[in-house]
């Protein structure tokens, strides 16, 4: 066995040496055959960071005469920072490779004393680093760099055979610094191009995708829940399938029919029952989807299609596809987006019926190891499958935030990351998955390395969210004494089971629109007030913020009739659907004021944009509590009236639109977008979507100061709320009112019980001094690190 063993690891040995070599043969290729320095690095990172499995790969130019490195390449890093981060030789880790001339190693490089902080590389996200000297004729001439965002210890094979790549780059760097002299504004000009063509091979999918591998794949995508999954693959994809089945009727036309009648009963039954599970925890989602296939179950003219088929010689299946799919053409053919959608719900119902004509049972399996759900478009019967024990992780192709998995995965607190447009083509069923809701990336089939360090992430995760459980009857507030309110942010009634399980004071936010979006039909009052009460009574007499219906740019409901506008986020949407629909409009507001009599709320208005909007909005407000009191019915006629500050205009109409409001709610989500003209969702500039750009610092700090000048209460809402890098510093500026999704309030709650209200103030008074993002998250960072609160971050990014 000893010499079999020993076989194996020359065997092995030999493997890694013929990679090697196949590496620095690629590489010299790459010197030899192009004649554009900066072709040739930009190649030699990219292909080492793909060879090697390493996440960023970079290399730096040393400057003898200045003492200083420059960053000349880079795969991993952002594009963008090339030429732009500059550093002497005696700070960060590269420096030390250059004053040592051998190789530094770091584990963990956020917490080396000589790490140093760029905010525009984002490599904040890095953990381990290795850094080789460049030498040449016996004189630096640039480090090369390898990172990954896991802590880990280089090999002594990785580390020889990254000297080794480095000889090859010193021919570059020799070059480049004979040519420093001689650059002309055309070799500028090819700088930039290979600069925008680097940006633009950062938005292409990965070689891995397009090939459509089983190895260890990458997939980004965006964080929908927050945690860390572990689990095998399993693929929503429906259980049977009617090819392959019989055509022809074998059995007595008698037997048949009988057979054909039970399958349509179990069906029938298998649905109430659907219903009643799934609506106890998600009442939200619209009853009225369900309905909708029972009906369809319950219409004599469906059976008696099927019937019809079977008496002319088909088989129960064979008749039920092709009632299922004629209806399915019927329907798909029209225009109307309702009877598009009772198209899915034909494909549905055949899909149950078929599974009791083969005695397949309803859906009720539980896994019997940890599973991650990876779906596409989900059923309604594929909400069995999340309710389960032993889910792990969901995994969505498509990205909205309204889909019924989505909805159930935030509620049940499943790790989630939505976004992989192909990842139903991607990843197969059985495959091992790690899912960083967290970071929104999906791991397929990882490396041993990874799956070891994300079991460690996962206990440590679990260790941390333990002790800040500990937080959750204590009070936010500073070691100095400063009280700081944390609220939730809730779309869902379920939400409220989060929200007081970590602790929120009040609930800050309440989308209302989030039932409107699963519903086939605007909600009538009376299905309001049901929805608001339960709310209401959920929080046991602490205030609830609800704000009135925010619909439009990317979340219309399918029964409002839109037509297509070039930019919706500057179309109609929000407070101006509603002031257009004043009669739906009143509807809500008579909903809530009649919640208000359940316990104590707060009305809030969104995107306000104008005094004409909220003194309209409040007109509509003064009617419908008319029209309530004529009813009869009960309200608190003293109810708060706020109003969402999300577009430059109200920032600047700020000191009249606090006449007008009882209280002000920063909505920075949209705010940041609105402030520097970039598009959230658009992965082309995503990079510039800043919050803490200075103008967007700047915007908050006037609302703040209107807002106490006038006496009135000021919060904030959004992502910004549960950053730590931010909410710390949105503290020291003033807001004392953080309003954030339940599962960030106990990581807050801990910033805050940990940094005295004077050192927040003090950094906000550097930072509003600052001119530069870079400026600003350097400062912060550097807050953070010295105050020891690196690990809150790592846990929230």
């Amino acid at each position: 066995m000893a010499e079999a063993a020993e076989i194996r690891q020359r065997a092995h040995q030999r493997a890694g040496h013929r990679h090697g070599l196949q590496l620095l043969e690629a590489i010299g290729n790459i010197i030899t055959q192009s004649h554009d320095l900066r072709a040739s690095a930009q190649g030699v990172v990219a292909t080492v960071a793909e060879h090697l499995g390493m996440e960023v790969c970079s290399i730096y130019a040393y400057n003898r005469e200045r003492n200083a490195l420059t960053l000349w390449a880079t795969t991993g890093l952002d594009p963008a920072s090339v030429g732009r981060v500059t550093m002497g030789v005696d700070e960060g880790l590269t420096g030390i490779v250059v004053q040592k001339l051998e190789p530094v190693m770091a584990i963990d490089a956020l917490v080396h004393p000589r790490y140093k902080y760029f905010p525009e590389t984002g490599e904040e996200r890095y953990h381990s680093f290795l850094g080789v000297p460049v030498v040449d004729r016996g004189q630096p001439v640039g480090v090369l760099i390898v990172q990954t965002s896991r802590r880990r210890r280089f090999t002594v094979a990785e580390v020889r055979l990254l000297k080794n790549i480095a000889v090859s780059v010193a021919a570059i760097l020799a070059q480049l610094q004979l040519q420093a002299s001689l650059a002309t504004k055309e070799e500028e000009r090819r700088a930039i191009e290979e600069r925008m063509a680097a940006m633009s091979r950062s938005q292409e999918p990965e070689p891995a995708l397009l090939r459509g591998q089983r190895g260890p794949v990458r997939l980004m995508g965006l964080g929908a829940s927050p945690g860390y999954g572990i689990g095998r693959a399993h693929l929503v994809t429906p259980d049977v399938s009617f090819s392959g089945l019989a055509k022809e009727r074998r059995q007595p036309l008698k037997r048949e029919l009988a057979r054909l009648k039970k399958a349509v009963q179990r069906a029938d039954d298998e649905l109430v029952r659907t219903k009643s599970r799934i609506l106890a925890s998600v009442p939200e989602i619209d009853a009225a989807i369900f309905d909708a296939q029972w009906l369809m179950l319950q219409d004599p003219s469906f059976e008696a299609r099927i019937e019809a088929a079977v008496r002319e010689g088909l088989s129960a299946e064979a008749a039920l596809e092709e009632a299922v799919e004629g209806l399915v053409r019927h329907f798909a053919e029209l225009d109307d987006a309702y009877f598009k959608d009772r198209a899915s719900d034909i494909k549905d119902i055949g899909q149950r019926v078929l599974r009791h004509l083969l005695g397949i049972g309803e859906r009720t399996r539980q896994f019997a190891t940890s599973v991650v759900l990876v779906a596409r478009d989900v059923t309604l019967s594929d909400l069995t499958i999340v309710e389960q024990e032993g889910l792990n992780g969901v995994v969505l192709a498509s990205g909205g935030v309204t889909s019924h998995a989505s909805i159930l995965a935030r509620s049940l607190e499943i790790p989630t990351v939505a976004g992989l447009e192909r990842a139903d083509e991607i990843i197969h069923e059985g495959d091992h998955l790690i899912v960083d809701g967290n970071a929104g990336v999906v791991f397929v089939n990882p490396t041993p390395e990874v799956v070891r360090e994300y079991e460690r992430l996962t206990t440590e995760y679990r260790a941390f969210n333990r002790d800040l459980e500990l937080l959750r009857d204590l009070p936010a507030e500073t070691p100095d004494g400063h009280h700081v309110c944390l609220s939730a942010n809730i779309g869902l009634l379920g939400d409220l089971h989060v929200a007081r399980l970590h602790g929120a004071e009040t609930i800050g936010l309440y989308r209302t629109e989030v039932a409107f979006l699963s519903h086939r039909d605007f909600l009538s009052e009376e299905e309001q007030v049901d929805l608001y009460k339960r709310v209401v009574t959920g929080m046991g007499g602490r205030p609830v913020t609800i704000r009135t219906l925010d619909l439009g740019a990317d979340k219309y409901p399918r029964y409002l009739n839109v037509p297509h506008e070039e930019n919706p986020f500057l179309g109609w949407r929000s407070i101006r659907i509603s002031l257009e629909m004043p009669e739906l409009f009143k509807e809500q507001l008579r909903a809530i004021l009649r919640a208000s009599a359940h316990g104590p709320v707060r009305i809030m208005f969104p995107m306000i944009s104008s005094l004409e909007e909220i003194r309209r909005a409040k007109e509509l407000l003064g009617e419908a509590q008319e029209e309530v009191s004529a009813a009869g019915h009960e309200f608190d006629a003293q109810m708060a009236v706020g109003m969402m500050i999300e577009v430059p205009s109200a920032v600047s109409l700020a000191v009249h639109l606090i006449q007008e409001a009882d209280f002000f709610s920063i909505g920075t989500n949209d705010l940041i977008q609105y402030v520097l003209a970039v598009d959230r969702n658009n992965r082309k500039v995503g990079s510039l979507y800043e919050p803490l750009h200075p103008a967007v610092i700047q915007s908050v700090m006037h609302i703040v100061d209107t807002a106490r000048r006038a006496g009135k209460r000021v919060s904030l809402c959004g992502e910004m709320a549960a950053d730590p890098m931010c909410a710390l510093l949105l503290v020291g500026m003033g807001l004392d009112d953080l309003s954030m999704s339940a599962f960030f309030i106990p990581l807050i709650k801990r910033l805050v019980r940990s940094v005295p209200y004077s050192v927040a103030r003090q950094m906000a008074e550097d930072v509003l001094r600052l001119a530069t993002v870079k400026e600003i998250k350097g400062h912060v960072f550097q807050v953070m690190r010295d105050l020891g609160m690196i690990d809150i971050m790592e846990m929230y990014h």
